[in-house]
């Protein structure tokens, strides 16, 4: 740990060299491969600050400097920063699962305006207020600083934040200090197994957020998930199900996962503010990218992030029951240098389900397009998919080929607009392709 002689000399803290000054504290992550530590050796010779903290020794290290064991990394940093940016009188609400977090969480912002309560939101979508975005990070979860900088700095002034707690984030303690009020947990099925390697080390992850529920805090889980449900509920006490919500919903609840998103955030809402909510449903919307469906003639186009076996499942089944009378048309594609094992689990998915599909790119950052979308292929049974590398040219190709009473799916993109190739952001947007077809088409 550092010194109150040290911490009382800092004016501000970050981990990234470009952003710090000489009156600054900066931690330093150094790489455990000789390129990593060589990019620090010299990264280190020009960079501004009043104290660097690193995880290991390095012949370069200045005298002001202090190599900090890796379990007091997150303790450190939460010094300074509750110092410097000192967390705001906040509830917080913390919304974790392999799907549907973002959807939750932006319902979640939505039902607390509605309740006459100010809030934040943190995730994918960036750090948003109510319809409306602040700022845009990049990430699911900033790292701790960034998060607390956020929370200091857009958090004053507001009743509650509520924010995705991916399990990477629970796992480096990109959280670390942070205690909250209530949690969801909507769902858990195969992803990021490129990082955790096995499903229990996944879930085990995830609940970490139990660590950081406070003692009166509940954790809602949908009704519908009754077996995440059982091993939630013998795990802790604080574990409950998100009543179920009998009205009738917009088109956008239709599926039934949705409605699952909804009725969490509601209960989280109702028991962390303690009130009775009474809301028209049709005045919500949907997050961009998540169930974007928008109608042409007698069809629909959808546009939706489903990026897992289970995601696609859910929207694709939810699409077949929403709209019997009408063909299903999917387009969609895998991220390279991820999980290759969910590729042929997506295909059998949409081989189940599926009329026609399209498969394409989606982020194929360095690795071939073909085996990617080869590793798909291996999981149709019954379908044979048309493989179109360029996403572009794919979506022209399905919106000519649409006919009477079809609904066309593109997945996995969502609210993205770029597709990543060998280290460049590509601009793409599956929602421009979908308004600028209807531009293009109206009667």
């Amino acid at each position: 740990m550092l010194s109150e002689k040290i911490l009382s000399q800092i004016k501000d803290i970050h981990w990234k060299v470009e952003d710090c000054q000489e009156t600054d504290l900066l931690f330093y992550r150094i790489g455990d491969n000789e390129k990593a530590r060589q990019t620090f050796g010299q990264r280190i010779k020009t960079a501004k600050f009043k104290w660097l903290v690193v995880n290991a020794a390095h012949s370069s290290l200045p005298e002001n400097s202090t190599v900090l064991d890796e379990s007091d990394w997150p303790k450190t940093q939460k010094a300074v920063l509750d110092k410097i940016y000192p967390l705001p009188l906040l509830k917080m609400i913390g919304i974790t699962g392999t799907n549907g977090k973002t959807t939750t969480t932006d319902l979640v912002l939505q039902l607390g305006h509605f309740a006459g309560k100010k809030g934040i939101s943190i995730g994918t979508l960036g750090v948003r207020e109510y319809q409306k975005q602040i700022l845009d990070f990049g990430l699911t979860s900033p790292c701790l600083i960034d998060l607390r900088k956020f929370l200091h700095i857009f958090g004053n002034g507001k009743d509650f934040c509520v924010m995705e707690a991916s399990s990477h984030a629970l796992l480096q303690e990109r959280l670390f200090g942070i205690e909250f009020d209530g949690c969801g947990w909507l769902s858990f099925s195969q992803d990021h197994l490129d990082y955790h390697k096995t499903m229990e080390s996944y879930f085990e992850a995830k609940a970490l957020l139990f660590k950081q529920l406070r003692l009166e805090g509940k954790l809602f889980v949908p009704h519908s998930q009754k077996d995440l449900l059982k091993k939630l509920t013998s795990i802790s006490d604080r574990t409950t199900v998100a009543p179920e919500l009998q009205e009738n919903l917009p088109l956008f609840f239709s599926t039934q996962f949705n409605r699952d998103n909804l009725e969490v955030a509601h209960a989280l809402i109702e028991s962390v503010f303690r009130v009775k909510l009474e809301v028209d449903f049709n005045d919500l919307t949907s997050p961009e990218g998540r169930f974007y469906i928008r109608s042409f003639k007698s069809n629909f186009l959808v546009v939706d992030f489903a990026h897992t076996p289970d995601a696609l499942l859910n929207i694709c089944r939810g699409i077949k029951k929403s709209f019997p009378d009408h063909k299903l048309k999917v387009l969609f594609g895998c991220g390279g240098d991820r999980d290759r094992t969910k590729r042929p689990l997506m295909g059998a998915v949409v081989d189940e389900f599926a009329d026609e599909v399209y498969v394409t790119s989606d982020n194929p950052r360095s690795e071939d397009p073909e085996r990617i979308m080869g590793d798909i292929v291996k999981g149709f049974r019954r379908l044979t998919p048309r493989k179109i590398v360029d996403r572009r040219e794919a979506v022209k190709i399905a919106f000519l080929e649409i006919h009477e009473k079809e609904v066309l799916l593109l997945a996995g993109k969502g609210h993205e607009d770029y597709i990543l190739i060998n280290g460049i952001k590509y601009p793409y947007s599956d929602i421009k392709e979908v308004d600028d077809f209807l531009i293009r088409n109206q009667p």
